[in-house]
């Protein structure tokens, strides 16, 4: 591992084991994504293959590689800013053999990859729906949040073709769109393998839910209060 430099508009910070490179910026670094590299970790083996979308600058790949024994795991962004980032994370943190990363659209994932190239999916993708809410004016933050780069269909569309029919799919949402996941998810033939309601404290209502789709298998629930 190599201390990376960094520029006026980055900061440099922790992530477990890791040094991490933020864009002051740009989409940071939340707690909905280590929520989720930690739902995802407990279901990958050391055979298991992963492709993020969606990875911003790397923090997922870099929570993944830490917490699981994942084989593989490819970070795809469509930001160069964000994407230069992420590979300067690999480099300083000497995962380049483990974590890859594409600079590319994950709509056109499809003809790059056969199906069932990967056999798990994870995604923190944009919270705000098409034509609801404000989008910002900082376009690399504006992707992060909103869905200016395609929806939750689209995003389940490219998940099933990269996971085939035997691989697992990870997301992490808002809870006001479960309803949308649930009907938008048996559209295209996926079950819910697992579903976690994340709450801020005891009688509260779930304000993120984490979800583990696949073409096989029940649905196992789950309930967390967040300290």
């Amino acid at each position: 591992m190599t201390r990376p430099s960094v520029t006026e508009e980055e900061t440099l910070e922790s992530l477990g084991p890791y040094f991490f490179i933020q864009r002051k910026a740009g989409h940071r670094l939340t707690n909905d994504s280590i929520a989720l590299s930690d739902f995802a970790s407990s279901s990958l083996t050391e055979n298991d293959t992963v492709i993020d979308l969606g990875t911003a600058t790397g923090a997922i790949a870099l929570l993944l590689a830490w917490k699981s024994n994942a084989k593989s795991i490819t970070g795809v962004e469509i930001e160069r800013a964000a994407i230069d980032a992420a590979s300067r994370n690999v480099e300083a943190n000497g995962l380049d053999e483990r974590v890859k990363l594409i600079n590319a659209d994950y709509r056109g994932l499809p003809a790059m990859f056969p199906e069932g190239s990967f056999s798990a999916v994870v995604s923190n993708p944009p919270y705000t729906k098409t034509g609801t809410g404000r989008v910002s004016p900082d376009k690399e933050r504006a992707v992060g949040r909103s869905e200016v780069m395609g929806g939750l269909s689209d995003l389940l569309k490219v998940s099933r073709h990269l996971a085939g029919k035997s691989g697992k799919i990870f997301y992490v949402f808002p809870a006001s769109r479960l309803s949308e996941m649930m009907e938008e998810a048996s559209l295209i033939g996926f079950n819910v393998r697992r579903l976690r309601l994340l709450r801020s404290a005891p009688g509260k209502k779930a304000s993120v839910f984490l979800v583990e789709l696949g073409c096989e298998g029940g649905v196992e629930l789950e309930e967390v209060v967040l300290t």
